[in-house]
């Protein structure tokens, strides 16, 4: 007996996560044409390259599979404002990665907040290219409102006009909560379109996002040389580590990615290679907030004064 088609969908969508992992769009834009001969054969385009092998590592084949299924929204959690950089690259290397993906426009919409674009900084052309991204790929907006965010967040899906849209939330505002949510994860699945939420610095709530995942910084890995040693001291690429909060595939937990800025593809690294990150900055005293210290400031060396008569 065959399987059903929900069955169906989630092989489709994890075989096509594994190409793309490996590196093959054209050949995950060939599987999305063609979904029923896309697996009988390995392409002979290109050689597989040593680094595919991460493609056996069937959870993050998992992850990847639900993050690149169709018409599904994501949340991407960051717990502080210190984080944002990690999960905002993080989003973006993930729309990298579905750039062009079913004939999809090569470009993807960024609908940044205010607040977090004054305390955590605006997008910088030229570090996009060298994290990546080619020129003109990306587009910028900074609404002023919320509800003029969710209007054009709406806009952008129904128009198909981008590859993925990336909606930045601060927090946990009252103007986007589960309502708002489910108008936006039903566009997304009826249009078939990617929607990464961005929520920075913000806790744990309902959504209607099938995969919500907590973004935090994590230490990289030294540079390889041509021999395939380590440059001591050097820095690597960027690593990050994902939290699995929600999914609909059990066993999900944890990972450490590391996006090799010149391929443009994410790698599962081993825990054992990546160094414990301990204290990362001063911020780790920080409450959750991010906003003010729980610790009262030590008052340093008394100086005596004099009273006044």
């Amino acid at each position: 007996m065959g399987a059903g088609p929900q069955a169906q969908e989630q092989l489709f969508a994890l075989r096509q996560a594994v190409a793309l992992i490996e590196g093959k769009a054209s050949h995950a834009a060939r599987m999305a044409a063609e979904p029923d001969h896309a697996y009988l054969s390995t392409p002979s385009d290109r050689p597989m390259e040593p680094v595919a092998a991460a493609s056996e590592n069937v959870e993050f084949a998992k992850l990847m599979a639900e993050i690149v299924r169709a018409g599904v929204m994501v949340e991407i959690r960051s717990q502080r404002m210190q984080d944002a950089g990690s999960a905002s690259g993080f989003v973006l290397a993930l729309a990298r990665l579905l750039k062009g993906r079913n004939g999809a426009p090569r470009r993807s919409l960024l609908i940044a907040d205010a607040f977090g674009g004054r305390e955590a900084g605006m997008v910088y052309a030229p570090g996009l290219v060298d994290f990546g991204l080619e020129p003109g790929e990306l587009v910028h907006a900074m609404p002023r409102r919320m509800e003029d965010a969710l209007w054009l967040a709406d806009a952008a899906l129904t128009s198909r006009a981008f590859s993925a849209v990336l909606l930045e939330v601060h927090g946990n505002p009252k103007k986007f909560g589960l309502t708002e949510s489910r108008r936006l994860s039903l566009r997304s699945r009826d249009t078939g379109g990617a929607l990464f939420l961005l929520r920075q610095a913000g806790e744990e709530e309902a959504s209607s996002a099938p995969l919500r995942l907590l973004v935090e910084p994590a230490p990289a890995v030294a540079r390889k040389l041509s021999d395939g040693s380590l440059l001591g001291g050097s820095i690597g690429h960027p690593v990050f580590r994902v939290l699995v909060e929600k999914s609909r595939s059990p066993g999900l937990s944890q990972f450490i990615l590391e996006w090799n800025i010149h391929e443009r593809r994410l790698y599962p690294l081993s825990a054992g290679s990546v160094a414990s990150p301990g204290p990362a900055y001063p911020g780790d005293l920080l409450s959750e907030t991010g906003n003010r210290s729980d610790r009262t400031p030590s008052m340093g060396t008394v100086v005596a004064l004099d009273r006044a008569s």
